[in-house]
């Protein structure tokens, strides 16, 4: 009801909408373009010529949750790889979380896996092993499929006639009718819905959907944009504003299509507007250096926050390593790490980190036979900016660690074994950080003085102090 009210007060022109004579052409022209030009990818493969519903369907559900934040190139390898190992629903549920974890390592956003997981599991259970056959029903009946990534399966998988909405939609709509308000808001985002339902190939939803997806990534492309060679350059309200102002000559031209410059440009309506639309670009707003590029518009992006983490790999002489498994629900679940302690905060960190380690694991300064910080390892997560200070701590080959109760359980690993397993990458770059200093300190005492980063406090001990009990009072 809420963004029903926020339409109704919105004043859209006529502008930012799509004419029958232009959904008549787009739809003709895009098809042409993506059966020319369409990139070779196996799940689209698989749509194509897989006659089993289920089949189909699993595949495109696998393809479209993997590639959420991901990029194609990436995909492909992990895609194989899945359905080589679990070619059905029915092989999916039968897998353990921890072995899904372990194939979907590296790829990031790990609660994509669990639910892929879990929704298997529900398919065998309660639905008789049949994936739902309807954007609505698999939006309600699997759990991580929502608006986009049910309309994308259920029009590429099943032929269903709705539009898809997606990063590459909401910048290929935005420049085709010169969106100017913010794309992140939910009117916006309304709207792009709207032009995707309304526009969509009745015959082959799926091809269309796919071009239009297609043509933002490889086209439309948020730098760059390759606007003489887009098939839709004679409907596209941004192209015509900047030929109008002078200015796409100097930008963004990276190819010379005869036919599209030789197009009936009438098709294109006058791109004026109503004086007092909410979708147009205000002229503050505008920057003509910029071109095609001023669309999509966005808000202001939430900074990412600082934090910062002691990651100590605990090592035993035989080579075996110390793994925590992750809570179940949160960021990184189920995954495996080395000991994390968060020193966001501490003014003293060397010495709240020994305590942790004595009170939380169990680890004495008879214990460890030797330790080493080793550097700082950045790694961005999506909302997070995250710095490991990493340490090695060698420890007796017998010892034993208590771990805490947040943790779901522990296990000792070789480096193989690690790297096999189910974990992050950003432990992955841990590892190698560990190994990279090895490498180059072979003949280097592993006592070595702390080097001074922007990162450290103003206050710290040396590394001789570090992991060492403190008195308790």
């Amino acid at each position: 009801m809420k963004t029903a009210k926020k339409l109704e007060k919105c004043i859209i022109g006529s502008l930012h909408t799509f004419s029958e004579e232009e959904v008549s052409i787009i739809q003709k022209k895009l098809l042409i373009w993506y059966h020319k030009n369409k990139r070779l990818l196996p799940w689209r493969t698989i749509a194509e010529i897989e006659k089993d519903i289920n089949k189909r369907v699993y595949s495109v559900w696998i393809s479209e949750i993997m590639l959420q934040q991901t990029q194609v190139a990436t995909v492909i390898s992990y895609f194989q790889k899945w359905i080589s190992k679990w070619p059905t629903v029915e092989t999916l549920s039968k897998a353990t979380l921890e072995e899904v974890n372990e194939v979907w390592a590296g790829l990031g956003y790990y609660s994509r896996a669990r639910r892929l997981h879990e929704g298997a599991v529900k398919v065998v259970e309660e639905l008789n092993g049949e994936i739902p056959r309807t954007r609505d029903k698999l939006i309600s009946g699997l759990p991580g499929v929502g608006q986009y990534t049910g309309s994308a399966i259920a029009s590429i998988a099943l032929k269903e006639n709705v539009g898809v909405v997606d990063g590459n939609v909401v910048r290929v709509f935005s420049r085709l009718r010169g969106i100017g308000k913010d794309s992140t808001s939910q009117v916006t985002i309304d709207h792009f819905w709207s032009l995707a339902n309304g526009i969509v190939d009745l015959t082959t939803p799926g091809d269309f959907n796919q071009g239009l997806m297609e043509l933002g990534a490889t086209i439309c492309t948020p730098k760059n944009p390759q606007c003489t060679s887009c098939p839709l350059s004679n409907v596209c309200v941004a192209y015509a504003k900047c030929r109008n102002v002078n200015s796409l000559a100097n930008h963004f031209i990276k190819s010379e299509n005869t036919d599209t410059k030789q197009e009936d440009q009438s098709y294109l309506r006058d791109i004026e507007c109503l004086p007092d639309c909410d979708f147009c670009f205000s002229k503050e707003d505008w920057n003509e250096s910029l071109g095609v590029q001023n669309y999509p518009r966005k808000g202001q992006k939430t900074k990412s926050r600082e934090e910062i983490s002691a990651v100590v790999l605990i090592r035993r002489t035989n080579g075996e390593m110390l793994l925590l498994q992750r809570p179940a629900k949160g960021l990184l679940a189920n995954l495996y790490e080395f000991v994390s302690i968060s020193i966001s905060g501490e003014d003293d960190y060397e010495s709240y980190v020994t305590d942790k380690l004595v009170d939380d694991y169990g680890l004495t300064h008879k214990t460890a036979q030797s330790r080493k910080y080793i550097t700082e390892v950045l790694h961005i997560f999506s909302h997070i900016r995250q710095t490991y200070r990493v340490y090695i701590l060698e420890v007796n080959k017998d010892a034993k660690v208590i771990w805490p109760s947040h943790y779901q359980s522990h296990v000792w690993l070789n480096k193989d074994a690690f790297l096999a397993s189910a974990t992050s990458t950003a432990m992955k770059k841990v590892l190698k950080a560990t190994d990279s200093s090895a490498t180059k300190n072979k003949d280097k005492s592993s006592k070595r003085k702390l080097e001074i980063t922007p990162l450290q406090m103003k206050k710290q001990k040396s590394i001789a102090s570090f992991f060492v009990a403190t008195k308790k009072e």
